[in-house]
């Protein structure tokens, strides 16, 4: 029967057209793919008098194309005009040829030599870049038009009554390929609708700020495309540049800017104004995102100078279009261009330029038809902005309000809506409307609490405003039990700024360590190594996909997707036997944002915590006490508390085989900056837990002068904070609170497992080195590692430290001693401190080297596998399991985060030591000499004890005053670089803090 359909179909269009008007499904056969493939009835659309029922076409069970019927148009009498005229004066102006044109773009219709009443015109489509086919055909009194993919083409040639001998030869790849001028991508309809769906779902997820869900559609998309597109497709360009917006939106700047490198060579050389328009565009939102607000302008007038230009020309389209969408369009990507570039110049203070730009996209943006709601919204927040910057409160109102409902009904509650609400009430905050500010922010933090699955995504100078209104507001009031409600409130905006890596991975592991039940804590540690190994898959991934396509590899792209999709199926299952085994799985991954009463109380009596909100212009500091919480103001942005600790740093550092002197009052001043207005607070403050953000977290707090220093003051009698209280570093409010909260776990038997001085002889082997070939995955290369300096006096310091709280002489690797082979074969888990005394580096510090690691000995010939090539990279300390209550990382560059960027994935040497189990950390932020660098370390010990009950911050603390009173250590370039990180219950003694000195825990 089927065949017999066919036949039917292809000697007479008419009985097709019965078979529609009785609603029955035609099986149309199979396509160029074996597809099957049937036509159903449109039943949504009322069938004008005299013309057959539209239909859609589907193959495989997805939707490819359709089938559409038109009047006949401009023809007078019979010999008016030939049927080719005839079928291109009733398409043109159609509802149909709109419909067509706004899909995609076309060439050149040609006759088809078989059936002289069609014609038929090669099309790409704007969504993808895929090939389409559109068929138009006299029959029986109007004009049926036909579009679907390649695949099936001899189809839609049998439906306008073609033979089925003719219809095979039109539809072979010969004749195709002549029809498009370039060869013709048979793509199955999965393929076609899995890319559509990608697509769709990538651009709402971007549009509601999920872009963590709309990197992983576009990279979908992208393989999609690659697989049958050329590389130079101007479509793949459109997706990197989609890509590439979304990864810089997640603060992935290399990534972003390497994908803007690819697609670049092919946007150039296209011959259409609106793909370098877009390209512009684009360009302009990532360099706003890294905050380089000059460039982003610089982009944006460029986008909006080719949009008009494109926006300006007549829309003569193709021989299909009269080109009325396609002008539409770009007159619509012109005024989002305008909103853009209106925001960047009321970034750069321009108010008047960005007021006029901004109305100019609102009122073009109300003047179109098809411009998408959310653009509207875009440009309504930009006028927003602008009203604020003004003055003008009213339509500062009215503009947000508006914006907010339109976000609220496309998106619902969540990620697109509260970044507008914040806006708000800081429109209220600048107009010193301080109560309605706090209001609307208080609804806010309500609405994020009430969504819990929702990660709320922020930055500073998106909350400043809250906490300016809180301060300013408190300055009013005379009761302090009035204050310090008010102060209680900005907590959870210092927490909203989005976490770190760092501050994730001890959240993980901490929950990993927390579950009593052995069975559920290995299916956690399984779904969590899993995780990583995702990430890390999606991260090689990215790399790859952002590198020009001369250096790209499609065979290792493949294997990596392969991979990719591999891991994320095995996850998915963890996942699932996790949920089983342990319901609250959910909840665990998921924590809910901190209760200021539960910090508080985890706090002694004598603990202040700080926290910081940095913001453009000026920032806020935050004092978290047992006692209470207090916040104030900081009058300096972030560009000059950068400024104020790169130029502190500069002392810091070694130059020309000496350290400058390092400035006092401007330390001095830094610490007024930060922490003068909160002096009151800070009194009886014996340990001090800074979690610090931004340019912040590049400087030990130690270092900080708290009185003006005396002309002649030396450094020694310099009023370090130092010798004012102990001093731990933390991630950020929330690490800190899962280190300090974390369960007690059993101390470790041994006492001290260490490595230092690794064979290196400082030899560059250049030649081989350059021959050497690099495979970022691989092992690392042998020679390289043995040509870094040698680091004998890491011997006596590890000997020392030793002494001190005694260690086995079978722990201490020295020497051929120190390698990976020999760590790895250590019960790692035996031992409360862990040293480590080698060379740290940071990512890219050395040929070949991808992330962070330690140095050890390296193997005498070149190593095969990347567990004994003399490099433990931060992934390889992640996979270990420690019970370390300190891991001493005596090398430089050790507190620094570096690595891949790539959302979960570890990052930096800390990070996989907490990932591991470590509790503490002690790293450094310069390279400091041996010889100060074991007085230091062993001198903080002898203070801790054997049994290392002392306290590491207080003893940290001890060993730095003794290096300050002695004059030739007094420059904080020998004792100032380490730091302790973590300060969390360790082992289950006490605190790394005193608890006799600083108060005891209710």
């Amino acid at each position: 029967m089927k065949q017999l359909v066919r036949i039917l179909i292809g000697v007479s269009a008419c009985a097709s057209t019965a078979a529609f008007a009785q609603n029955e499904v035609l099986a149309l056969g199979q396509n160029a793919l074996g597809e099957e493939c049937v036509s159903r009835p449109r039943t949504d659309l009322v069938v004008p008098a005299g013309l057959s029922t539209d239909s859609r076409l589907f193959c495989g069970k997805k939707l490819i194309g359709s089938v559409s019927h038109l009047p006949l148009k401009g023809v007078v009498g019979a010999s008016a005009a030939t049927p080719l005229q005839t079928i291109q004066q009733s398409f043109a102006g159609s509802v149909v040829q709109k419909a067509i044109d706004a899909r995609m773009s076309c060439g050149v219709p040609q006759p088809l030599q078989a059936a002289s009443n069609a014609l038929a015109a090669p099309c790409q489509l704007k969504q993808g870049g895929w090939q389409h086919l559109v068929v138009m055909a006299l029959a029986d009194n109007e004009i049926k038009v036909l579009e679907g993919p390649p695949s099936s083409a001899r189809l839609m040639f049998e439906m306008v009554g073609m033979p089925a001998d003719k219809a095979l030869q039109a539809a072979s790849k010969d004749s195709l390929t002549a029809l498009w001028g370039e060869p013709v991508v048979l793509a199955s309809s999965n393929d076609l609708a899995a890319f559509g769906t990608l697509v769709q779902q990538g651009a709402q997820a971007n549009a509601a700020s999920n872009y963590a869900q709309a990197e992983d559609a576009y990279r979908k998309a992208l393989a999609l495309q690659t697989r049958f597109l050329s590389e130079n497709d101007l479509a793949v360009a459109n997706t990197l540049m989609d890509l590439a917006v979304t990864v810089s939106n997640q603060k992935k700047f290399d990534q972003a800017q390497a994908l803007f490198r690819r697609a670049e060579p092919i946007i150039q050389k296209s011959p259409n104004d609106s793909d370098r328009a877009r390209f512009a565009y684009y360009q302009g939102i990532e360099a706003a995102n890294r905050g380089d607000y000059i460039a982003a302008a610089a982009f944006g007038g460029e986008s909006v100078r080719l949009w008009r230009k494109a926006a300006s020309q007549p829309g003569v389209g193709n021989l299909l279009s009269q080109g009325e969408n396609t002008l539409n369009a770009e007159k619509g990507e012109l005024a989002l261009a305008l909103s853009f570039q209106g925001a960047m110049a009321l970034r750069n203070e321009d108010f008047v330029t960005a007021n006029v730009l901004a109305s100019e996209a609102f009122l073009l943006m109300n003047s179109l038809d098809s411009v998408p709601e959310v653009w509207k919204a875009n440009a309504m927040a930009t006028l927003g902005e602008v009203s604020v910057a003004q003055g003008r409160l009213s339509a500062a109102e009215t503009y947000f309000n508006s914006a907010l409902a339109i976000r609220t009904r496309l998106f619902g509650e969540g990620r697109a809506t509260w970044p507008l609400q914040a806006s708000l009430g800081k429109a209220y905050q600048r107009e010193s409307m301080n109560t309605s500010a706090i209001i609307t922010f208080r609804q806010l933090f309500q609405n994020i609490a009430a969504n819990p699955a929702i990660q709320p995504q922020f930055n500073a100078d998106q909350l400043t405003p809250f906490a300016a209104a809180l301060v300013d507001y408190a300055g009013t009031l005379n009761s302090e039990t009035e204050k310090q409600g008010l102060f209680a409130e900005a907590f959870p905006a210092f927490q909203l700024v989005r976490s770190t890596v760092v501050d994730q991975t001890i959240q993980k592991a901490q929950a990993r360590f927390g579950v009593s039940d052995p069975a559920v804590a290995a299916l956690l540690e399984r779904v969590q190594n899993l995780q990583r190994e995702l990430d890390g898959l999606r991260v090689d991934l990215a790399l790859e996909q952002a590198l020009p396509d001369s250096e790209r590899s499609a065979e290792v792209e493949t294997r990596l997707q392969n991979n990719v999709r591999n891991k994320a199926s095995d996850l998915k299952k963890a996942e699932a036997d996790m949920l089983l085994a342990f319901p609250a799985y959910t909840d665990l991954i998921n924590p809910k944002p901190l209760s200021l009463l539960d910090v508080r109380k985890g706090l002694a009596d004598t603990e202040g915590l700080v926290s910081f909100l940095i913001g453009r212009d000026e920032s806020f500091v935050q004092l978290t006490k047992r006692s209470g919480n207090y916040v104030a103001r900081v009058r300096a942005g972030e560009a000059e508390l950068q400024e104020m600790v790169t130029s502190l740093r500069r002392a810091l550092e070694i130059q020309g085989g000496s350290v400058n002197e390092f400035d006092l009052g401007k330390s001095h001043l830094l610490y007024t900056m930060l922490f003068k207005a909160l002096e009151p607070q800070l009194q009886g403050v014996q340990h001090l837990i800074v979690a610090a953000s931004g340019p912040l977290g590049s400087l030990p707090f130690g270092l900080l002068v708290t009185n003006p220093p005396a002309l002649q003051t030396g450094y020694s009698q310099a009023n370090w904070l130092v010798k004012q209280m102990a001093i731990s570093h933390a991630p950020s409010l929330q690490a800190f609170y899962s280190l300090r909260g974390a369960p007690a776990r059993a101390a470790a038997p041994k006492t001290l497992l260490a490595f230092a001085d690794p064979v290196l002889d400082g030899v560059s082997r250049e030649s081989k080195q350059t021959n050497s070939q690099c495979v970022a995955t691989g092992p690392m290369n042998t020679d390289t590692l043995r040509a870094l300096a040698p680091l004998p006096e890491t011997t006596d310091e590890v000997r020392a430290v030793a002494r001190v709280i005694g260690g086995n002489k079978s722990s201490l690797f020295f020497r051929d001693r120190a390698n990976e082979t020999a760590l790895r074969n250590q019960s790692l888990a035996d031992y409360r401190v862990l040293y480590f005394a080698t060379h740290g580096l940071l990512p890219g510090e050395l040929r070949c080297q991808a992330e962070p690691g330690l140095v050890l000995s390296p193997p005498k010939q070149q190593a095969t596998q990347t567990e004994s090539d003399g490099l433990l990279a931060a992934s390889e300390i992640a996979q270990m399991k420690l019970n370390a209550e300190l891991v001493v990382l005596s090398a430089c560059n050790t507190a620094g985060g570096g690595g891949k960027s790539g959302g979960e994935a570890l990052s930096g040497l800390a990070e996989s030591f907490f990932y591991a189990g470590a509790r503490g950390l002690v790293v450094s932020h310069w390279q400091v000499p041996s010889r100060a660098t074991a007085m230091l370390l062993s001198n903080m010990f002898e203070s801790l004890g054997p049994d290392l009950k002392g306290g590491a911050a207080l003893a940290l603390r001890e060993a730095q005053l003794n290096m300050i009173a002695r004059q030739s250590e007094s420059h904080p370039f020998f004792w100032a670089a380490f730091v302790l990180v973590g300060d969390g219950v360790a082992g289950g003694q006490a605190p790394l803090v005193k608890q006799a000195q600083l108060g005891v825990f209710q």
